[in-house]
């Protein structure tokens, strides 16, 4: 049993992120995301559990990476979730890495990553923190800090000179794209670099945004079931839409000099190869 295994999402031919390793601590996530492709393919995601022998088992993983291996936490559920407060293993599995050649990303919605910043400071790492919404953050991710908290962190790893990025994902169409404009104003003195992403479609995901938004719902099936193309298990909006929704955020990078990629887009004018995940900045 590992629980330290080699990033790869699917196989996606769309995935542009350089070679590392995916860690998630908790099984399951309790920021309950309605837009969340996580719940596709693990049961009862909503209610997060603890891996058994957790310690023990990254341990001997550990043994056996190659030395300077990139380890992202995480990828399908959030390291810092509510569980993290209580049980501590994010925290643990970073004391490991002290003193190591190990590189870490670690991606969250969550400022309890603040707690563990002495740690962090101690590594070779950087920080990635999503923000999708400052309007709809308690129906999109009800079990999520909010916005302020997320804008907080930015600023406190940009004070403790770790290097930060912020996730602008997902843009939703007829939601949030206007949003996401604001974050990247609002962020962008404090970041290094920014990922974005448009909203990839599970049939689960897409009801329960549907539900939340019913207003909605014409405009997005439209968009995702009758108009959208089916890639990598996922229905994607059509590209000239993708386009039209990530090209002012390259825009806006482009005029205030940032960084940034997008995730499994596809997009030739927006690849970024290698830059997507932010983990290049770690020093």
């Amino acid at each position: 049993m590992s629980y330290i295994t080699p990033f790869d999402p699917w196989k996606s031919p769309l995935c542009t992120c350089p070679p590392k390793y995916s860690l998630n601590p908790y099984t399951g996530c309790g920021h309950r995301c309605l837009y969340c492709y996580a719940t596709a393919f693990i049961k009862n995601f909503y209610f997060p559990r603890l891996k058994k022998n957790f310690l023990k088992v990254v341990e001997n993983d550990l043994s056996k990476l190659p030395e300077n291996s990139l380890i992202s936490l995480s990828n399908s559920s959030d390291p810092y979730q509510p569980l993290e407060e209580k049980y501590k293993f994010t925290q643990k599995f970073l004391e490991m890495l002290i003193g190591t050649s190990f590189k870490v990303l670690i991606i969250t919605k969550s400022d309890l990553v603040l707690r563990d910043i002495k740690i962090l400071k101690k590594l070779k790492c950087a920080v990635s923190i999503t923000i999708t919404t400052f309007k709809y953050y308690q129906k999109l991710e009800p079990g999520a800090p909010s916005f302020e908290r997320r804008v907080k962190a930015v600023e406190e790893f940009k004070k403790a000179d770790i290097p930060v990025s912020v996730r602008l994902d997902p843009i939703i169409p007829g939601l949030n794209e206007n949003e996401v404009l604001e974050i990247f104003k609002i962020l962008k003195d404090y970041v290094s670099h920014f990922t974005v992403s448009t909203y990839k479609a599970k049939p689960d995901s897409l009801k329960r945004l549907i539900k939340a938004f019913p207003e909605k719902a014409k405009l997005w099936e439209k968009l995702y079931l009758k108009e959208g193309e089916k890639i990598a298990g996922s229905k994607y909006l059509k590209k000239e839409l993708r386009i039209k929704l990530i090209k002012p955020l390259f825009e806006l990078a482009e005029k205030y000099k940032i960084s940034i990629a997008t995730c499994r887009e596809g997009i030739k004018e927006f690849a970024r190869p290698q830059k997507c995940d932010g983990s290049f900045l770690i020093r």
